[in-house]
């Protein structure tokens, strides 16, 4: 094995809180550099910053700040969003207009909308995140629980006529036909 994986020609880094050395440890998100007091000092910082590759500027405006759109490649795909990122986080969000909208049941005022997290699995959150953090691992549909009356049912599955839902209550699980 090639021993240059292991070694790095830049300067050791120390930590600027207690100034000990930095190490490259291993966390959940990847990569960071961590102090090696720890736990006595808490620094860290991510290794690498999760840049995204601009790939072409668009003649579009920023509805939010007034500055140029740009196409970006992302870690989850293409996506289109504010040119002057991180100070405007402005990103075009992809709506299909044969979805209904479906008010989210926790806050009231916002309407939950497809995500994508961390692995890529698709999910269902309230578009007012981070106030709200109401969010369903299905597509949600307005058929009430005829047990507990929530608004949002799961469709657990479809034979022929039949559906099947789930209460999407996560106290209540009630399993029902349609």
């Amino acid at each position: 094995m090639n021993q240059s994986l292991f070694h790095h020609s830049k300067q050791q880094e120390y930590c600027p809180q207690c100034g000990a050395p930095l190490q490259i440890k291993q966390g959940k998100k990847g990569l960071f550099l961590g102090c090696s007091a720890y736990p006595e000092c808490d620094y860290l910082r991510p290794l690498q910053r999760s840049e995204h590759k601009v790939l072409k500027t668009l003649d579009e405006i920023c509805p939010k700040c007034g500055n140029l759109l740009q196409l970006k490649q992302g870690s989850f795909g293409m996506f289109i969003g504010c040119s002057h990122y991180p100070e405007c986080d402005f990103v075009v969000r992809e709506e299909s207009e044969t979805e209904e909208k479906i008010a989210c049941p926790e806050c009231k005022t916002g309407h939950l909308i497809s995500r994508r997290g961390r692995q890529g699995k698709i999910f269902y959150g309230c578009d007012n995140f981070p106030k709200c953090k109401f969010s369903l691992p299905a597509k949600p549909y307005s058929v009430p629980c005829p047990t507990c009356h929530f608004p949002l049912s799961l469709l657990k599955s479809e034979n022929g006529e039949k559906q099947i839902f789930q209460c999407a209550n996560k106290t209540c699980r009630h399993i029902f036909e349609q």
